[in-house]
């Protein structure tokens, strides 16, 4: 004997099973929803295609030399003084795009020109660069990074950093006077670019000068310099060559028969939109008095 089982067909009975259908149907594309979040999600924490965010470049100067009023400077031509070294970090770069320094010198009358270039070896988000140079006039440095070394569009660019120069010399001359009174000349040699040499060779030299006396012992250096003092007189500049000029200092001071400590500076005043040498505004040269143990006057 056969046992047929037949369907359910009543109206009541298609309802409830459209109704189980649909709920599967719902519970599916939840799922599905659910799935496609988590893939998205994954995606994103995982690998993100290069570049997907612009990389940034930051941009600083170190030289050997303190910061004036927050400027960076070298002496042309001073050895470890004259270098100076423009580093930042780049953050977005990737392992073997190109990071090349640009280099505007004054009177920033030209583009400016590649002088540098590194290949990135990127290990992590953040990558360290540094480039040295040794300017002979104020000059504006910029890092732009490139996919390539053959590359002409940048993918990122830093801002500009000012390098400035300050002229380098020396001086000759001084002696020790046991008194009642001295005569000092100094020689003092003023070395520069040529291209500076008018502009400089036609300043006013300030010349400074301090001294301390004591009837019993040996005074300490004075603390201040004062402009003009101990009867000072400066020579005309003379040209020596096309970088190189000279004036003449001259001190004359009275000190008996007291124990005698001096000390003495010169200056001229800082024209950097000029010519291109020194720092921009004032840094204490013409001033009435200055500090026996200021480090740079402009």
């Amino acid at each position: 004997m056969v046992d047929h089982q037949h369907a359910d067909t009543s109206p009541l009975a298609r309802a409830e099973s459209k109704e189980r259908m649909l709920r599967a149907w719902r519970r599916a594309a939840l799922v599905a929803a659910l799935t496609g979040s988590m893939t998205m999600a994954a995606l994103l924490a995982g690998v993100v295609p290069a570049h997907a965010a612009t990389p940034t470049i930051t941009v600083t100067a170190t030289s050997s030399n303190p910061r004036v009023t927050g400027d960076v400077f070298v002496y042309y031509l001073g050895g470890k003084y004259g270098s100076a070294r423009i580093h930042g970090t780049i953050t977005g770069a990737a392992n073997g795009e190109v990071a090349t320094l640009y280099a505007q010198r004054f009177p920033y009358a030209t583009a400016a020109k590649p002088v540098r270039s590194i290949t990135l070896s990127a290990t992590g988000l953040t990558t360290a660069y540094s480039f040295t140079v040794a300017p002979t006039l104020a000059t504006r440095y910029q890092v732009k990074l490139f996919a390539r070394k053959s590359a002409t569009t940048p993918l990122a660019a830093s801002p500009r950093q000012n390098l400035y120069v300050a002229a380098n010399g020396y001086f000759t001359g001084g002696k020790n006077c046991g008194g009642p009174t001295c005569r000092e000349t100094f020689r003092v040699y003023t070395i520069l670019p040529s291209s500076a040499l008018g502009v400089e060779m036609s300043k006013h030299l300030y010349p400074y000068f301090g001294l301390n006396l004591s009837a019993t012992s040996t005074p300490p250096y004075p603390r201040w310099l004062y402009l003009n003092a101990g009867n000072a007189s400066v020579s005309p500049a003379h040209r020596i060559s096309a970088s190189e000029f000279e004036m003449t200092v001259t001190y004359s001071f009275s000190i008996g028969n007291d124990g005698a400590a001096w000390e003495w500076n010169w200056c001229a005043k800082d024209t950097v939109s000029r010519d291109g040498l020194g720092l921009p505004g004032s840094h204490g040269c013409g001033a009435g008095r200055i500090r026996s143990t200021v480090s740079y006057l402009g």
